[in-house]
Order: structure tokens, then sequence, then C-alpha cells
């Protein structure tokens, strides 16, 4: 290779990583621009985040679990929400949120996977395709589900080889932050061991140990901290065929519209049947014939998809798979989501024979024309004027309690003034 073309793969791999947070800013721009330029506090955002750092301060809420385990990044940004004014809370929360949700792209597109997926073109495509992965309306631009992106991260650390300098500190911090943020690193703890006795890696050890001692800190809050109380599972093998075939497979290559018309059709069933097996198919083949990284990757979103089917958090009266049947883009198909079409694009760019190939680009295709196009614009949060709900707190007398309203719907934050 002569000087010139070392130049450029140089530049290129320098330019990746920030040309594609750029492009996924724009990405998320187009998809959501109320979320963007009306940002809104979500849910937890207010609800749960910032009332306890305002309420408590910064630092005892830390160590305190919500539905069972530690939420130390919404917290940590939680704190630092302090320090800004009250009206620029929703842009601050949603700013850290989005640079959190494009971080795995942005780590897609830099070397540090080069030696999993060699290919710099093909290593672009996946960040391309998360980026604009359909099924994944609720974990866009919100802190609350900043967890998700927060996993992902973690989960593509953990598959990278091993990094030099700053990028040791990086996997360190990018491991801690997800496995102090969710259940997530109890999931990942597998993924790190096969990873290790299979590559012997040092590097993948300290990991491995590293995630060890988080799994252990969250299991502990899992078994010793109320979740709540929420409807009953209902689990049926009916409502189970319905949500992984229509609203995983359906909802990845199909989009919501077309899978949630299939599903409530007299042949919902039948239907549902059909796209489970084609998927499991395809998850099949990878599994069985894919690289290790690939394979590792299912692991952890059916390990994950597992978690959240047994312990969810849908429906706070009504039965949770009856909700999660009928509940489209939300957070829990985000993995099964993204390792479908990792599936597909590696058959589109290295399965042998060239009909698995050919089978792979119009996997690829049919999402693109249909999911990622219907599922392209996110429905936006309701508004709330909070201007005048800032104006209204700030007249408040010092020691009372002010409700504010915070999207979605009937969502609260209740603040003690000042």
């Amino acid at each position: 290779m002569g000087t010139l073309s070392v130049a450029r793969t140089r530049w290129a791999d320098r330019l990746g990583p920030p040309l594609m947070l750029v492009a996924g800013a724009l990405v998320c721009l187009s998809r959501s621009p109320a979320a963007i330029l009306h940002p809104e506090l979500y849910a937890e955002d207010g609800h749960v985040w910032f009332s306890d750092a305002y309420n408590k301060g910064w630092f005892a809420p830390l160590s305190v679990p919500h539905t069972g385990y530690l939420q130390t990044f919404p917290r940590l940004t939680a704190g630092l929400g302090l320090l800004v004014p009250l009206t620029r809370l929703p842009e601050l929360f949603v700013l850290v949120a989005v640079v959190a949700q494009l971080l795995p792209a942005a780590f897609l597109a830099s070397r540090r996977l080069e030696g999993v997926v060699a290919s710099r073109a093909t290593r672009l495509v996946l960040a391309a395709i998360y980026l604009v992965a359909p099924n994944a309306r609720e974990v866009n631009a919100n802190l609350t589900n900043a967890q998700w992106h927060l996993a992902l991260l973690a989960v593509l650390v953990v598959l990278a080889r091993p990094g030099s300098g700053p990028w040791r500190a990086f996997d360190v911090v990018a491991v801690a932050l997800s496995g102090l943020t969710g259940p997530f690193c109890i999931a990942l703890l597998p993924v790190v061991a096969v990873a290790y006795l299979v590559r012997r890696e040092r590097w993948t050890l300290v990991l491995l140990v590293e995630t060890a001692v988080l799994s252990t800190l969250q299991l502990a809050e899992l078994l010793s901290s109320a979740r709540g109380h929420y409807g009953p599972l209902g689990i049926t093998w009916r409502r189970l065929v319905e949500i992984l075939g229509s609203q995983i497979v359906g909802g990845t290559f199909l989009g919501q519209t077309t899978q949630f018309n299939s599903l409530i059709g007299p042949d919902g069933t039948a239907v549902s049947v059909l796209l489970l097996v084609a998927g499991s198919a395809l998850v099949g083949a990878a599994i069985a014939f894919g690289p290790l990284e690939l394979r590792l990757f299912n692991l952890y979103a059916a390990l994950v998809l597992a978690a959240s089917l047994l312990s969810p958090v849908a429906s706070v009266k009504h039965v949770q798979w009856q909700a999660l049947a009928f509940d489209p883009q939300m957070r829990y198909w985000l993995f099964p989501t993204l390792a479908l079409l990792a599936d597909a694009l590696w058959l589109a760019t290295g399965a042998r024979p060239r009909a698995l190939a050919l089978l792979g680009v119009g996997l690829l295709v049919v999402a693109a024309t249909l999911a990622v196009r219907e599922d392209w614009r996110y429905r936006p949060l309701p508004k709330v004027a909070w201007a005048a709900e800032v104006r209204a707190f700030d007249a408040t007398r010092p020691g009372q309690k002010f409700i504010f309203q915070i999207a979605p719907a009937n969502w609260k934050m209740t603040l003690v003034k000042r």
C-alpha cells in the first residue's frame, strides 16, 4: 500500500466516528424533530431522577435502586441538572440521552471492531442499521431509556478486540456505566466469559472481572429491593408466538403498521407462526455458521429478551404479556431487532452459497422499504407548557410542594421548593 493510500486510510479512520455522530444527530432530528427541537422530560426523567436529586440532593439517590436495580447514569445526569436553570433541564436531559444513543454508532465506525468486521464499509453499514433501526421508538432521545444504548455499547466493547491507551479507560468506563445502570451486566457476564475462554486475551479477563463484580452488585439489589406492583404475567404459548413472531420478527422486517394489521386479522396467529419460523431460521443460521462475535451478540440479545419477558414492566394493572403482544416499538424489542438485522447483514456480506447472500440482501431491502420507511417518523410526545410550569414553580413559597406536568400524559414531577 502506497503512502497516499495509508494517509487516506488513517484520515478515514479518524473521521469515521465524528462523521457518524453528525449523521446520527441528523437521523435523530429527522425521525423525531419535536423531541430534539422541543424537548420534554419523559416519565422517570422527572418523576424519579430529577425529583430525587432536587429533593434529596444529588449524592444520596445514587445508591437507591429503582424497579429493583441501580440506575446510576440518569441519576448522575439529574445531579448535573441541578447546575442548570430549570427552564433548560429538558434540553440537558435530551442532549445527554442523544449522546448516549449515538455512542454505539460512533464506536462501530471506529477501528475497534476491525478485528471482528474487517470491511470498513460493512462496519459503517452496521452503524447505519443501528441508527435507522425500526421497532425502537421508546428508546429514542430520552434519558430513562438511555440504559439500553449503554448496554449496547458495553457489549460492543466486549466483542471488539482490545484497544490501547485511552481505549482501555473508555472500555472500563463504558462497562461500568452500563453495569451500574440496569441489570444488563448479568446478561453480559456469560458473553464476556465465553469471549475470554475462546480468545484468552488478558484485557477480556479484566472486563470479565469487572462485569462479574457489577453483576453481583446488581443481582444483590434485584434480590433485596422491591420492584413495585405490576399486573400478572399471563404466560401463554399464543402470546409468546405473537410477541416473538409478530412484534419482533414482523416489527423488524415488515414495520409496525403491517405487522399490527396482520396480528389483529383472522389469521393473526398463523402469520405470527410463519414469521417466527422464518426469524428462527435466520438466527439459527447465524448461530450455526456465523463468526463468534455474531453468535455472542445473538446470545446477549436472547438473554436480555428472556429476562424482559420473565420480568417485564409493561402494565401496572393489566396482564403483562397481553400488553407486550400489542405494544409496538417498545424498549424490549431493541436487541432482538438489532440481532436480526445483523444476522441479515452477515448473510448478505459473508454467507455462502450465493443464494444465501441474495437472501440476506433481500431481507435488508424488505426491512428498508417496509419497516424503516413505516417506522421512520416517531410520534411526538404531548406538549407541556414547561416555561409556564417553571414560572409557577418560581412563584411558590419555600417549603411548599409543586407538581409539574410532564410527558407522557398523567406523569408528574413533585418538587419541594427550596
